[in-house]
């Protein structure tokens, strides 16, 4: 057993004292053979004590623990939660270790090479305007719009108790002069609106201090009262000015939530010129605070509550840390290579699951670990449109507690850790944990990018198929080298093996196609979650809203990559 491995078993066993003092290897050789003579129960249970990465080295050291491994069905819970990148969430502490590993092999079969959808669930709403789909969101089954004034939520579970069709918002103003909203944001999991009006022009006759700029109001998603969580539900946010003027404030970004924490970004602009602020506010306790950002902001990414990235018109993807004390700390700056920059980039990620929560029925039982998830990087240009799947391992770990910051060309990250599509924007996204939904016309396939390959609209074809890739390099890696007739078949495609041209990057990536074609009139939007997609189309002047389950097929054989 190699030391390292043998030292931090010891550990799981032992005092750090005693263990310090097995200096000579005769002596770890002898505490060693203790250690298999245990009982296997005790073997077990000090293996599932370790780092999964660890406890798998530790299995092939020998027989009796690689037995002990494969018999325990803690252990091997435990490391199909690694494999699959999930961690467990509340909701499994009443529930058994039988039942745990059933629902976790059960999603492992959800979406295999090739499957027909099932319908599981069907409504329409009718918004304010019949020309325009509204901003549209969707997490743990709830779906929301925000459109002309009017905020709809439809809860598309097995219960409808959240299905409102709400009041034009200027009716519940808190402000005495209402004003039309700008900005809103939901968290079903902690029943939380954020909603934040339009801000008004600042005229600064001299430099202020804590300038009130725009509010911030916290309510309730299931009945737009003030949330009784939050100190403050309707917060006034405050930015100091260098000089006199007169200053538009424009807000750029929705509400990022992600638990306690809420940011949003905006922009100041007069005679003098125009910069990058965000806002960070604790919602519950009622604290904002405003920081300058230092660059040209073109997209940006709240990745949990401590930290979040920015992609600025250089083409860097910039990792920054929240600080208790003072502005966002960089960390890490990754920049892209030339041919898939933008002036201007859309993130697609898989929403925050952290936070109080007001609704426990609504929280996944297993959620994706951020090492295992991906990012989506969509450029927003029509000179030569590009999708980018980032590695989100890439913001974990030694990254985000670099103390210097380090900028990192592509060579060095780019053809490892990212995988990147010619894209068309009519080609809805949708992201949730390592796997994209990707909606994509009939027989088109996701493939890599090359010089010479035009993207095509969605709208050229009647219908279209969604594509699910999954980049979990792990079960890549199982699929590849263990053989279990208990696993889906997966089909395994590397951008070299489709490209007729050069390709930035080789990442290889599980494609699965469902063959359930769909209509490609009026399509507005698609959602990705763990176990089944939601769709919607804008006709007839309502919002018509598809939620659909894989249903697997018996030949896997009859897609090609």
């Amino acid at each position: 057993m190699p030391a390292a491995i043998w030292h931090k078993v010891l550990l799981q066993t032992f005092s750090a004292s005693f263990v310090d003092q097995l200096s000579s290897n005769s002596l770890m050789m002898t505490v060693a053979t203790g250690f298999l003579l245990l009982p296997a129960e005790l073997i077990c249970y000090i293996l599932s004590l370790l780092p999964p990465r660890d406890l798998c080295r530790c299995a092939m050291t020998c027989r009796t623990v690689r037995n002990a491994a494969q018999n325990s069905i803690h252990v091997q819970y435990k490391l199909e939660l690694y494999v699959q990148g999930f961690t467990e969430t509340r909701t499994l502490n009443l529930i058994g270790i039988d039942r745990r590993m059933s629902s976790l092999k059960k999603m492992v079969t959800l979406w295999r090479s090739i499957f027909h959808a099932s319908t599981v669930f069907e409504d329409a709403v009718s918004p304010s305007s019949s020309y325009s789909a509204g901003i549209q969101h969707m997490k743990c089954g709830i779906w929301w719009m925000w459109d002309n004034g009017n905020l709809f939520i439809r809860d598309c579970n097995t219960n409808i108790k959240l299905s409102h069709s709400f009041p034009r918002y200027r009716q519940l103003s808190q402000d005495r002069w209402p004003r039309s909203v700008r900005l809103v944001g939901l968290d079903p999991i902690q029943d939380l609106v954020v909603v934040v009006p339009l801000p008004a022009v600042c005229i600064v006759t001299s430099a202020e201090q804590n300038r009130h700029i725009f509010s911030v109001e916290f309510r309730l998603a299931s009945s737009l009262l003030p949330h009784p969580d939050s100190v403050d539900a309707f917060l006034k946010c405050h930015h100091s000015f260098e000089e006199s003027d007169n200053y538009h404030v424009t807000l750029t970004q929705e509400p990022a939530i992600c638990g306690d924490r809420i940011v949003i970004l905006y922009r100041t602009s007069a005679m003098v010129g125009s910069n990058e602020f965000i806002q960070i506010i604790d919602w519950r306790k009622g604290h904002a605070k405003s920081y300058l950002l230092r660059e040209e902001v073109a997209g940006f990414h709240l990745v949990d509550e401590q930290k979040f990235v920015i992609i600025n018109t250089q083409g860097v993807i910039t990792l920054y840390t929240f600080q208790e004390h003072g502005s966002p700390q960089r960390r890490v700056m990754y920049r892209l290579q030339e041919s898939v920059r933008a002036p201007f980039y859309l993130f697609h990620a898989t929403p925050s699951f952290r936070g109080a929560t007001a609704g426990p029925n609504l929280e996944p039982s297993h959620m994706p670990s951020l090492e295992s998830q991906i990012i989506v990087l969509e450029t927003l240009t029509n000179a030569w449109p590009v999708i980018l799947v980032i590695d989100m391992v890439i913001f974990s770990g030694k990254a985000s507690h670099s103390e210097t910051p380090v900028e990192i060309p592509w060579s060095e990250w780019g053809p490892q850790y990212t995988c990147c599509f010619r894209h068309h924007s009519s080609c809805q996204i949708s992201v949730f944990g390592s796997k994209m939904a990707y909606a994509l016309p009939r027989h088109v396939l996701p493939r890599a990018l090359t010089l010479d390959l035009t993207p095509k609209e969605l709208c050229t074809e009647t219908s279209f198929c969604v594509h699910i890739l999954d980049f979990n390099q792990r079960v890549i890696a199982r699929a590849e080298n263990i053989y279990d007739p208990n696993l889906p078949i997966h089909l395994i495609c590397k951008p070299s093996n489709h490209s007729y041209g050069p390709v930035i990057s080789n990442r290889p990536y599980i494609a699965t196609i469902c063959h359930t074609q769909f209509s490609s009139d009026c399509f507005a939007k698609l959602f990705l979650e763990d176990n089944r997609l939601t769709l919607t189309w804008l006709r007839n002047g309502a919002i018509q809203i598809q939620v659909v389950s894989p249903v697997l097929m018996d030949d896997d054989s009859n897609l090609v990559y």
